[in-house]
């Protein structure tokens, strides 16, 4: 979670700093919702439509503590019954459902820097993991 965080918050800054509009923006308040929704969905409620976070800093430390508490106080084991927005009744269990959010995010950063890339920007950031944990040894 806090590799996700760090990941967001890069790519947030950036675009904020060029003003990057859509479809770039509505994409990452997509990894903002189904961040929510699933920490909802581990706490027992499953909203049936997806919510529209607001995009920011605020926004994304929240939901990093949010999840950060689920995965202090709760069982990685627990199977989690939900409800998709569809209405589908579904189980996984919650370091699965906590990997698909990571996941999920970072596919979709992905899907960013490939947006990038076809408007001849590469001045993106690197939000790889081994870029992560390169940045996190320089600050010890």
């Amino acid at each position: 979670m806090e590799y996700g965080l760090w990941a967001s918050k890069k790519w947030l800054t950036y675009l904020d700093e060029h003003s990057i509009g859509d479809p770039d923006r509505t994409i990452f308040q997509h990894i903002l919702a189904s961040t929510e929704v699933w920490a909802r969905r581990v706490n027992g409620d499953s909203p049936m439509e997806m919510p529209k976070p607001e995009v920011s800093e605020a926004t994304l430390e929240a939901q990093a503590k949010t999840w950060i508490d689920i995965l202090q106080t709760r069982d990685l084991g627990e199977w989690i019954h939900y409800k998709r927005t569809t209405g589908e009744e579904f189980s996984m269990e919650l370091g699965i459902m906590a990997q698909h959010v990571i996941n999920h995010g970072t596919y979709h950063r992905g899907e960013l820097r490939g947006l990038c890339r076809a408007r001849g920007d590469n001045e993106f950031p690197d939000t790889d993991i081994a870029a992560y944990a390169f940045d996190i040894d320089l600050a010890k």
